[in-house]
């Protein structure tokens, strides 16, 4: 995989009920959206775009690459499922590349410089109150 680089970000953000899966992921991503674009000062011009070939988190621009974000989320007590680095399998990584093709193609942007980055967030506690702490760990060039 490529560099990596570990970020804390205070989100701001402190909801109250207990976090479902879709819950974590959405969380996730948007912890991830507002690393890229307020740290890192990328553009996001595309969430959750989709097409037969399956979904990708994010798309960003940074500079003039354009970069297939994939995001995942592990919560600290949920270890025993695997982290999050392990949960972009080869097949994942097949899949977010075949959208990204796609993607290219129906933009024309075939001669862009491209880019399939992971980032993989661990959430701090089961539920959402019992700790609002979590990190990133970004990587460029992950696959």
């Amino acid at each position: 995989m490529g560099s990596s680089r570990k970020a804390h970000y205070d989100h701001g953000h402190k909801p109250r009920t207990r976090k479902n899966r879709v819950e974590k992921g959405r969380f996730a991503e948007e912890a991830v959206y507002r690393y890229v674009t307020e740290k890192c000062g990328w553009t996001v011009i595309e969430r959750n775009w989709r097409c037969k070939a399956g979904e990708v988190d994010l798309i960003a621009q940074d500079g003039d690459w354009i970069v297939f974000i994939e995001v995942r989320s592990r919560s600290v007590t949920g270890a025993r499922f695997g982290t999050a680095r392990e949960a972009i399998d080869a097949r994942k990584q097949m899949q977010v590349r075949t959208v990204a093709a796609q993607y290219l193609y129906f933009k024309r942007l075939a001669q862009s410089r491209v880019r399939c980055d992971a980032a993989l967030v661990t959430l701090g506690g089961e539920a959402v109150g019992e700790s609002d702490s979590f990190s990133i760990d970004y990587i460029q060039h992950a696959f």
